[in-house]
């Protein structure tokens, strides 16, 4: 007569139990999510606000200066005067806003949960305030050339004039930084609270030289 014997049972045999490999949560796809998603924010936000400061320094609008022409002035006018101005000159704000956006780069990594979202909703308000400032010059720079000192200095007995004005793409790629700005804060605020924090395990290594001097006071091995 022959008997059956039935062995243990194998742990894949066995999918619904919480221990089985099948039914592993998807926790581990989540954080993976959740690190890419943090990481187009915060390359979002250093390329927007970079672009920004990178538009900054260089040429936005250049024109011919000169003084102002009435009808009983009859001596000699000098001739225009060939002026360029940068971005940082023209729109400080934006530059500053640039800067902001710099800093919620590394808040992004640093903050976590609804600071995280604050943050989020602090490049925002950056970014929509560089491109507001930008346009407003790309659009028109008579306005902000007419607040510099170069043309201050020769508005003597009337407003000088401004002719020849050319504008450079600076502005424009100045602009494109800031929706950058803008699209990466709208992740983080909309998305932020489900990114995974940083991990305290550095903070754990750095204890543990401690924790080992209390043992040797109090006695123990720490080996």
């Amino acid at each position: 007569m022959t008997s059956s014997s039935s062995g243990p049972a194998s742990p894949d045999a066995t999918p619904g139990l919480p221990g089985s490999p099948g039914s592993a949560p998807g926790a581990g796809d989540a954080a993976r999510a959740g690190r890419r998603e943090r990481g187009l924010a915060v390359l979002g936000c250093l390329l927007g606000a970079g672009l920004v400061l990178v538009c900054g320094a260089a040429t936005w609008v250049s024109a011919r200066v000169g003084a102002p022409h009435t009808a009983s002035d009859g001596a000699a006018v000098a001739a225009p005067l060939a002026t360029h101005w940068t971005g940082s000159t023209l729109a400080p704000a934006a530059t500053a806003l640039a800067l902001v956006g710099l800093a919620a780069t590394v808040a992004i990594v640093a903050a976590r949960g609804i600071g995280r979202a604050a943050v989020g909703l602090l490049a925002i308000v950056a970014g929509i305030g560089i491109v507001y400032v930008v346009l407003r010059i790309g659009l028109d720079p008579t306005p902000a050339l007419r607040r510099t000192d170069s043309v201050r200095q020769l508005s003597v007995g009337g407003p000088a004039d401004i002719t020849a004005v050319h504008r450079t793409a600076a502005p424009w790629l100045a602009a494109f930084g800031g929706l950058l700005l803008t699209a990466a804060g709208a992740l983080a605020a909309a998305r932020g609270r489900r990114w995974p924090a940083m991990s305290g395990r550095y903070q754990a290594r750095d204890a543990r030289p401690v924790d080992a001097w209390d043992a040797i006071e109090r006695g123990h091995d720490p080996t």
